[in-house]
């Protein structure tokens, strides 16, 4: 590259090359061509073709996305870019939904800062070969444990349950708000297992009822099971009798809404906006001083759920033991704990007094959600949430709950509530 008035050239690095430039032995290929990728960059930021880029390379990746920096001097965006594999991530539809819900954060939620759309192709029939997303870059950096931050969950203006995607004119039977609306959920956490969304789905409004959601994916969830384990052994009835189990807790846990006789719902709608990948040392992005958000990044699988099953912590917070984003406090390290576990038990106690810092910075903005972090009829419904929307390979995880307390559970809970 040379320059005078104008750049004459520049030559395009590689994908291959910006991996061997992010770490050592990343090896991780999207097929995107980068040459056409910053003609696209140029277009969108308003610049000559003849200007080269002063930065490009690889700022982060993911197990579905990878992400380029772009600068031009002081102009700079970012491109996500879906991988190809699980096939899933780069579905169009859940494309669709990923860019429709930033509109909807940018028109409902303008006081939360996340990074402006600037183009997006849904398809690789492009020059670049990819679908990808230009998207305005945040200059925040995460941050580290324990240095984590409140974000609740953003009320919703709509009555179903699933996914967010922009309003079609041939749609108008689903209720639309500012010309946007619910499908039924799409997958979230794609593996290479989840199967392409059928177009049609589109066209679908979301439930309106939990019963109707959950029974909807455990329904997919048995056939998938049924076509993994087609011959009558001990596996295939331990998860038929799984299935059985979790149709039942899914007919109580959807009687037992803690929030069907709330008072406030019209301050505190009953239905959230989650952000599916809720980590504050991964996507939330903040000043050097820490004082303020400078942006929440990576919108991919966010969903419309009843409140009481968006209550659930930041990643950080979890210990990644129990049940997931939902582990129960710990005050006490129990008298029959062995030696080599205490420092496992330091852990979930330090972590237990963080959760309760969050809930005390949940509680001064937002009561009802603070306590539904805590309620025994929201934790149930968030653990039977867990199994309705999670395949067979989920169920074993809990399977000695799912056939040993499971049900115990569900009735106490229930003459409990009626008692």
């Amino acid at each position: 590259m040379f320059a005078s008035d104008r750049v004459l050239t520049y030559l395009a690095p590689s994908e291959e090359a910006l991996d061997s430039t992010f770490r050592t032995g990343y090896t991780g290929i999207c097929g995107v061509n980068i040459e056409h990728l910053l003609d696209a960059a140029r277009a969108v930021l308003r610049l000559r073709k003849a200007v080269a880029p002063t930065e490009i390379r690889i700022l982060a990746h993911g197990a579905y996305n990878k992400v380029f920096l772009i600068r031009f001097e002081a102009s700079a965006l970012v491109a996500r870019i879906p991988l190809p594999k699980p096939p899933a991530a780069r579905d169009p539809l859940r494309l669709k939904s990923q860019l429709a819900t930033l509109e909807y954060m940018s028109v409902h939620r303008p006081d939360v800062p996340i990074p402006r759309l600037l183009s997006a192709q849904l398809s690789g029939t492009n020059p670049a070969g990819v679908p990808y997303t230009l998207m305005e870059f945040c200059k925040g950096t995460p941050i580290t444990p324990p240095e984590w931050h409140n974000i609740t969950t953003a009320p919703v203006p709509f009555s179903a349950i699933g996914s967010i995607v922009a309003d079609r004119t041939d749609t108008s039977h689903c209720v639309s708000q500012h010309g946007i609306r619910i499908i039924p959920m799409i997958p979230q956490y794609p593996n290479n297992s989840t199967e392409l969304l059928d177009p049609s789905i589109e066209a679908r409004c979301g439930p309106t009822t939990l019963a109707e959601h959950w029974h909807y994916a455990l329904d997919a969830a048995r056939r998938a099971m049924v076509k993994e384990f087609p011959t009558d052994d001990d596996d295939r009835r331990t998860l038929i009798r799984c299935a059985d189990i979790i149709r039942d807790l899914i007919n109580i846990a959807a009687s037992l809404d803690p929030l069907a006789n709330s008072t406030s719902l019209s301050a505190a709608p009953n239905l959230a906006l989650i952000h599916g990948d809720f980590a504050c040392w991964r996507n939330v992005l903040f000043s050097a001083d820490r004082t303020r958000i400078e942006g929440i990044v990576d919108w991919d699988d966010s969903v419309v759920v009843p409140r009481d099953i968006a209550a659930r912590y930041p990643e950080e917070l979890t210990d990644n033991a129990g049940w997931q984003f939902d582990p129960e406090d710990r005050f006490a390290i129990p008298p029959d704990a062995l030696p080599e576990d205490s420092s496992s038990w330091q852990i979930a106690l330090e972590n237990t007094q963080l959760r309760k810092r969050f809930r005390d910075t949940v509680q001064r903005f937002d009561p009802q959600l603070a306590a539904l972090y805590t309620d025994p009829k929201a934790r149930f419904r968030r653990r039977v949430d867990y199994l309705a929307m999670h395949d067979w390979r989920g169920w074993y995880l809990y399977i000695d709950w799912i056939l040993e307390e499971a049900m115990n559970e569900a009735h106490a809970i229930f003459e409990n509530r009626l008692a």
